[in-house]
């Protein structure tokens, strides 16, 4: 079965809203630097030294295992490369499961800035909000996610929200709001 053009809208929303920072089209390792200066920001952490740095190491350890997509050696991950390794996750295939698992790790670690092992709803909209994701649009997905805060939103839940996002063609999934954003 072919990739859904809704699940093929929220892998492009991903890379492009938080991968291709420069808006090249294709995702490299100044995408991850300049990601990991964003984040500081976000969060008042300086880039090089304490917390910022550990972004920053964290971010360029996702890079060097994410940079296996890269089909045509090129040295950066096109939309169609990104997109075909999503595609292999989905169906379950591991080759790329390291990336993708540091890269939910971390993303969970950045929202979860208390460090009680939870995300709280500003925790999420702190990290979420964006030109296009409001903090109304935070606060609904986040109820949505969060099955209207019935569920505590740990790291076990965010892997299970996680591949549903990944993975899911159901727009009705609660996956699908791990990056606040209601519409794809």
């Amino acid at each position: 079965m072919a990739m859904s053009d809704f699940r093929r809208n929220k892998l492009i929303y991903v890379f492009k809203a938080f991968f291709d920072v420069d808006n090249s089209g294709a995702i490299d390792q100044q995408d991850f630097r300049l990601a990991a200066e964003r984040i500081c920001r976000v969060h008042g952490w300086s880039v090089n030294e304490g917390k910022g740095a550990q972004v920053l190491q964290r971010l360029l350890d996702v890079w060097e295992a994410l940079k296996r997509a890269d089909s045509d050696n090129d040295g950066s991950v096109d939309q169609k490369e990104w997109c075909a390794m999503w595609e292999a996750y989905a169906k379950g295939e591991t080759d790329y499961q390291e990336w993708q698992d540091k890269y939910r790790d971390f993303y969970f670690s950045i929202m979860d800035t208390s460090g009680e092992g939870t995300i709280e709803l500003d925790e999420f909209a702190a990290v979420n909000r964006r030109n296009d994701v409001s903090d109304s649009d935070c606060s609904e997905a986040f109820k949505l996610m969060s099955k209207d805060n019935s569920v505590v939103v740990n790291s076990s839940t965010f892997a299970q929200l996680w591949n549903e996002f990944f993975t899911s063609d159901d727009p009705s999934s609660s996956g699908n709001y791990i990056y606040g954003k209601l519409k794809f």
